[in-house]
């Protein structure tokens, strides 16, 4: 039922502002065939390939709503989750984005990630998570901050075995480069930061605080409908550190085909 309740919350607020203003609204689909699913530099399908889709409403007053879905498939290391736990992600989200007169961007607003399906541990923390977040962009770069909610944060828990990680934030830098009208390339930099410290269990001793993922991406339009793009993504050593998981945490190249509609 919390779960319920933190979904509705999200949209309830967006569409009671948009419902004020009565706001005309752009509706537009998505859909992506991936190599692998990675989200903050490790796997969420355990190296293997993800179905992706979802949904967006934009509205003229700058409010904005939308879905997303992607199968997942963990290991297990380092979350408490029992070995080939597949499942569901949904994650559902609301905001407010907009720009300045000299040309900066900006956007705030709430994304839950739900997981269903995914069988957790006994004593274990929630996969499930809530974040609130804040961006701004000027001319292909980007920042972006999210902060965690709920004490659950995506199943991650301390070394002290604590499993209230809320206040972990995660920070996003990234810049796009146009090389053509078809052809762009994405640098992009991530730094997951725990609340609280969690295990090195690759050491077997020590914690970690922190870690860094990054990626550099290509990607061609070969349509307005239709794009590929091909993406290196890797973490830090701390990232290995906590994951233990080479399947997960090892630097590769991800190809995703995405349509829009």
């Amino acid at each position: 039922m919390k779960k319920l309740v933190l979904v509705a919350a999200i949209a309830a607020t967006t569409f009671g502002a948009v419902s004020t203003a009565q706001a005309e609204v752009t509706t537009t689909a998505n859909a992506n065939l991936a190599t692998d699913y990675k989200f903050r530099g490790i796997s969420q399908t355990n190296g293997g390939p993800a179905f992706q889709g979802g949904f967006d409403a934009a509205f003229s007053n700058g409010f904005y709503v939308g879905n997303w879905n992607s199968n997942v498939n963990f290991p297990g290391v380092g979350s408490g989750l029992s070995s080939g736990s597949a499942g569901l992600e949904m994650d559902f989200y609301g905001g407010y984005a907009g720009s300045l007169a000299n040309g900066i961007g900006y956007d705030v607003g709430a994304l839950y990630y739900f997981y269903e399906g995914v069988p957790i541990a006994a004593g274990a923390p929630e996969l499930d998570t809530l974040e609130i977040y804040g961006k701004v962009s000027y001319a292909g770069a980007y920042a972006k901050l999210s902060y965690a909610v709920t004490e659950d944060y995506f199943g991650v828990a301390a070394a002290n075995g604590s499993i209230d990680q809320s206040g972990s934030t995660y920070l996003d830098l990234g810049y796009t480069l146009a090389l053509s009208d078809a052809l762009s390339l994405t640098a992009h930099y991530g730094l997951t930061s725990y609340d609280k410290d969690v295990a090195n269990n690759r050491l077997g001793t020590g914690t970690v605080d922190s870690y860094a993922d990054y990626s550099l991406a290509a990607t061609y339009a070969i349509s307005p409908k239709y794009s590929v793009t091909a993406a290196y993504i890797d973490v830090d050593d701390d990232g290995v550190d906590f994951f233990n998981n080479e399947q997960i945490t090892d630097g590769s190249l991800v190809v995703t085909f995405s349509a829009k509609f």
